[in-house]
């Protein structure tokens, strides 16, 4: 079924998306857009000096159109996760609220996710400076949002609902609501390990997979040794609305 989900939503991508120029990512650094930059001037000189029709310029920032499609392509898997945790569970929305405590939250609690989150960021720091310094690039963490989403209002709208509200509920809800505490049967560790590596594995950046399958673990204890899940979520919130507003700040 979420095999299911995830070709549907990249059918739909592939649909809106035919005939367009589909880039949702800046070709790189500053210095590969100053080299394609220099290649395409290059290239211009020649064509004025031999009379030939001149060349069309590069696409080196990332394109408003692809972003937005690749947001809502999330939102709209985000919707269907929800649905598919419902649907796998067999048990109704009320029922469901009531076996992960989300009706029986004490938010003067938040600290403990709060903490969480700073410490998951140290941890992110240091894993950042030793893969750059000693793992090769493929190794070193990316960000898993586009830089390019600062650059038009309306595409920082879509990725802000898809990365700060969207996500942290519905990948919870998901990770560790249903795949974890699904399989808790066998054991604390083998079911957040599981929970972590799906959950690291689904953002599709290498770089990200140690420092992810992290704090997929930290969401799971945060989520088991109280047994609600609204820690995980504030956890996942906090953590993305910090990366959202240090990337959208740039």
């Amino acid at each position: 079924m979420f095999v299911a989900i995830f070709f549907f939503v990249n059918a739909v991508v592939v649909i809106l998306t035919i005939n367009h120029d589909f880039q949702a990512n800046d070709v790189g650094d500053a210095f590969v857009k100053l080299r394609e930059v220099a290649k395409y001037a290059d290239e211009r000189l020649v064509a004025a000096t031999n009379s030939l029709p001149l060349p069309e310029p590069p696409q080196i920032l990332a394109d408003q159109f692809s972003l937005r499609v690749a947001l809502l392509a999330t939102l709209f898997s985000q919707v269907l996760l929800f649905g598919l945790v419902g649907i796998a569970s067999k048990q109704e929305f009320s029922a469901l609220v009531r076996v992960l405590k989300l009706n029986e939250y004490s938010f003067w609690g938040v600290w403990r996710p709060a903490t969480a989150v700073i410490a998951a960021y140290l941890l992110v720091a240091g894993y950042v400076y030793f893969a750059r310094a000693f793992l090769p690039g493929i190794l070193v963490p990316e960000s898993t949002i586009p830089s390019g989403i600062s650059r038009e209002s309306s595409t920082l709208a879509i990725a802000f609902a898809a990365t700060v509200v969207g996500a942290p509920f519905t990948e919870e809800l998901f990770f560790r609501g249903f795949v974890f505490a699904g399989l808790t049967r066998w054991g604390f560790w083998p079911a957040a390990a599981i929970s972590a590596l799906l959950f690291a594995f689904v953002h599709f950046d290498p770089g990200s997979v140690v420092p992810f399958f992290a704090i997929g673990l930290a969401m799971a204890w945060l989520f088991w040794s109280r047994g609600s899940l609204w820690d995980a979520v504030l956890f996942h919130f906090l953590f993305n609305l910090t990366s959202f507003l240090i990337l959208a700040a740039n």
